[in-house]
């Protein structure tokens, strides 16, 4: 499966990030014994990961939000992705009964509707991924729940080392742990997931 120019960016900047803040050649030591500034690097490994899998999962739904908006633009076609997003935003506005209108204007909103959700979105637990690929059209039956689980408690440990800023405060951190996560728990699912997202019309 090819996978998307953004989920190939994603990866050789992950790559980046490992070469910078863990252990040379991702040789942990046996012990598993790290220096404050070996755990100070895990944790900048943790956060920075952290905000490149929020950027890339709001920048491949923008895409697809993108590309349908411009279908409608220049064939007037209503794609399934382009209903789905007109019905949520009817949805949104508490207005479950009313039809789905497609029109410029409807469009419009409810491109323009979206799009603050995702330039709002704030993080990577189960209901920010939600709120940005349900209305696009994937179906949360296919999202794998082991990985939305991973991901809620990656987003916690991100969220307790961005907000405890004295290394008393810290808790400790095992390099190799979060590596392995990020590499077997979390990048498995989201290359899959990039398929899903790419065959959305």
């Amino acid at each position: 499966m090819a996978y998307s120019q953004r989920l190939r960016e994603l990866l050789k900047r992950l790559q980046t990030l490992e070469r910078h803040f863990l252990p040379k050649g991702l040789k942990f030591p046996a012990t598993g014994q790290y220096s404050i500034q070996e755990e100070d690097h895990a944790r900048a490994y943790v956060l920075l990961v952290h905000a490149e899998i929020e950027s890339y999962i709001e920048d491949r739904a923008q895409e697809v939000v993108d590309q349908t908006h411009a279908n409608w633009q220049q064939t007037a076609t209503c794609t399934k992705t382009l209903e789905r997003l007109l019905r949520y935003h009817l949805d949104h506005q508490r207005k479950l009964w009313h039809p789905v209108t497609k029109s410029d204007a409807a469009v419009s909103a409810a491109i323009n509707f979206y799009g603050s959700i995702v330039k709002g979105n704030n993080g990577v637990k189960e209901a920010n991924l939600l709120s940005m690929l349900f209305p696009i059209g994937l179906d949360y039956r296919r999202l794998d729940a082991a990985w939305l689980a991973t991901m809620d408690s990656f987003g916690s440990v991100r969220g307790t080392f961005a907000h405890a800023s004295q290394i008393k405060t810290q808790q400790s951190i095992d390099p190799k742990t979060e590596y392995q996560i990020v590499k077997q728990q979390i990048l498995p699912a989201m290359k899959k997931l990039d398929g899903m997202i790419s065959r959305l019309r």
